[in-house]
């Protein structure tokens, strides 16, 4: 997983077993767009592709370096080695790299200013910042992850310009005193989170004032 804007180096290992190398040739979802070719010269070749920029100073026969990752970038990517003749013995290997934008803007809680009765259902929403893809929300009360899924609304991540799009995660627990909540994004292992106290309890004391 790359951020947008940012550069990779795709490596392509290989043993030949001392056979000679004819070819290697790099696919993103199975449009070519570099390949190397020992007996050619320049051995390098770089097709033009949406997305991706090859950088044939920093490319060789054993690794391919992209720069200016963009969101097209995103894609399954595939090396296939072949030997010379007479064997043209070809091998290959693929993975799916994708490209990502995460704000480093932390989700907004709004609801939990209002007034709440003892045990009364929270109306609070998490809403994360834009990003891409839509980050995954969680909530923690007091210090442990909400998983029961009757205490929270999920709605479907709202797309917004540019093609990035919004994350919200309600909560309807009930309100407890000294309630401390804490709402996570996350997109793989990065993460953003906020933290909030349900402090303005209405109790049964205060009602017979």
């Amino acid at each position: 997983m790359k951020q947008r804007g940012e550069s990779v180096t795709l490596t392509c290992d290989y043993d030949l077993e001392g056979g000679k190398l004819y070819s290697v040739k790099w696919y993103r979802d199975n449009e070519e767009f570099y390949r190397y070719m020992p007996r050619l010269r320049p051995p390098q070749h770089a097709h033009r592709l949406e997305g991706v920029k090859v950088d044939l100073e920093r490319s060789s026969a054993r690794r391919v370096h992209l720069r200016d990752l963009t969101f097209k970038s995103r894609g399954l990517y595939r090396c296939e080695v072949s030997e010379e003749a007479p064997s043209f013995h070809s091998a290959q290997s693929e993975a799916f790299m994708e490209v990502y934008y995460f704000s480093r803007e932390n989700p907004r809680i709004v609801g939990h200013e209002r007034i709440y009765e003892l045990h009364e259902p929270l109306d609070v929403n998490c809403t994360s910042a834009k990003a891409f893809p839509a980050p995954a929300l969680e909530w923690h009360m007091n210090g442990h992850m909400v998983t029961d899924r009757s205490l929270m609304i999920e709605y479907d991540p709202e797309p917004v310009p540019q093609g990035f799009y919004i994350s919200t995660l309600g909560l309807r627990a009930q309100a407890r005193p000294h309630m401390r909540v804490r709402c996570i994004a996350s997109i793989g292992n990065h993460k953003r989170e906020r933290t909030v106290l349900i402090g303005n309890l209405l109790t049964m004391e205060m009602l017979l004032k």
